[in-house]
């Protein structure tokens, strides 16, 4: 949600309120005479959901299903309006999730006996996939130096509880050691233990830190030639596996967005690395259509070449790979 907010911030200016309990931030609409703060009896009637990325005007109608969209539909030109007084809210404190390898080693640790391990084996992903990208099980409260708590609570990881927010999820740092980013798929309640289902929130991923490149980079080589961009973490999961069983980790390397509104700072990176050729494997939906149309733009705007596919079958790509399904181009 974090990650959501300010890629709608760096788009539309800073939200006039951010309305955490039900998941929407609020702005002036840049579709009509809001942005001249002339909206319906002065206040603002533009929302995002910080959740899924989703846009609407509840006045002049204007709507989509990503930020991608957003960013799209109102062209490269566009500033957002500064005229007026603009609001103010305290800024989130810097991310310290680099700190938390500790915590990160910890959850790797146990990994194995926990329910993770058969949640991982359930949704595909074999022994060697899991350890070799480090996968971690979720400790309500990890045994750790009070140092690395103070990083978790700066990084708005913590409850008022001191439980921690990635309680009953696969865990994975990115990269493995001193990570960026912290991504958390939570598993389903019903397969966690009773005393963890109370922790399980309702959105079923969620993340921390910075993404100012796409995910699994760190696994690019210099021999790289290829890298497959996906969506998500159990896409990217179940394609590095299939790259591992075709035997083509030297040239072939797979990264994930993580979600349908990449970060401008990672939307820079794909127009920045023209040195490889790209393949977008789209999750079946609009916003995965509108995800592969913008990533497409951005690759091409560096000069490198870039081939889209969507899984048959309205199959999500991780779906479609373990039900023996392939891109031809590969």
């Amino acid at each position: 949600m974090e990650n959501i907010l300010s890629a709608a911030e760096e788009i539309l200016g800073t939200a006039v309120r951010v309305e955490s309990h039900r998941d929407w931030a609020i702005f002036w609409c840049p579709f009509h005479n809001d942005s001249s703060r002339k909206g319906e009896g002065g206040h603002p009637n533009f929302g995002v959901n910080i959740a899924s990325g989703y846009w609407k005007c509840l006045r002049c109608g204007a709507t989509g299903g990503s930020l991608n969209a957003l960013r799209a539909k109102l062209g490269q030109g566009w500033k957002p309006d500064v005229s007026g007084p603009s609001p103010t809210r305290p800024k989130k404190p810097p991310t310290q999730v680099q700190l938390l390898d500790e915590a990160v080693s910890e959850a790797r640790s146990i990994v194995q006996r926990s329910p993770a391990w058969s949640y991982l084996a359930r949704r595909g992903v074999s022994s060697y996939t899991a350890l070799a990208y480090g996968l971690g099980y979720g400790i309500p409260v990890p045994s750790v130096h009070r140092e690395i708590i103070d990083a978790a609570n700066q990084s708005l990881m913590l409850r008022h509880d001191g439980t921690w927010l990635w309680a009953g999820g696969v865990v994975y740092a990115d990269p493995p050691t001193h990570p960026a980013v912290m991504n958390v798929r939570y598993i389903p309640e019903e397969q966690l233990p009773q005393g963890t289902r109370n922790f399980k929130p309702k959105k079923n991923h969620r993340t921390w830190g910075v993404r100012i490149q796409p995910l699994g980079s760190w696994r690019i080589r210099p021999s790289t030639r290829t890298v497959i961009v996906l969506e998500g973490l159990f896409d990217m999961l179940i394609t590095a596996q299939k790259i591992h069983q075709l035997g083509r980790e030297a040239d072939t390397a797979a990264v994930y967005t993580n979600g349908a509104s990449p970060s401008a700072k990672m939307n820079q990176w794909f127009s920045r690395h023209p040195e490889f050729d790209y393949v977008l494997l789209s999750d079946p939906d609009p916003a995965g259509e509108e995800w592969a149309d913008t990533l497409s733009t951005c690759i091409r705007s560096g000069g490198a070449q870039v081939c889209a596919f969507k899984p048959p079958d309205t199959l999500d790509p991780d779906e479609a790979i373990l039900n023996g399904w392939w891109p031809s181009i590969l």
